[in-house]
């Protein structure tokens, strides 16, 4: 299941193999080998994509199709993506998806 998510979310924000393996500061071929699973995800690089792609560790072993609706909203292409906007744009999804977690909580709780 994670492979799976680290693919399908990649995709879904729009981010490359390229940029993915730039953020992580290892190579496009280890990208890949994590998409498909011959190669086991460190639990470092699975905390640094949970933080680009602005959700919890746990949620990455798991599908969540509202998570991932969420997250689609922030999809976009952009071919001259650089590192530290790429830490920028995860910034900014993690505000956001605390808000949504906090109005599910309050809605829960009325």
């Amino acid at each position: 299941m994670l492979s799976k998510n680290i693919r399908s979310l990649r995709r879904k924000i729009g981010y490359t193999q390229e940029q993915i393996a730039e953020y992580l500061g290892i190579s496009t071929a280890a990208v890949t080998q994590y998409e498909t699973g011959v190669r086991v995800v460190p639990a470092s690089t699975v905390s640094k994509l949970a933080l680009l792609f602005n959700v919890d560790e746990y949620e990455l072993y798991q599908e969540n199709p509202q998570q991932q609706q969420l997250l689609s909203a922030f999809a976009f292409r952009a071919e001259e993506l650089q590192p530290q906007d790429l830490k920028s744009i995860s910034e900014f999804k993690k505000i956001v998806l605390n808000y949504f977690h906090l109005s599910n909580e309050l809605r829960n709780n009325e």
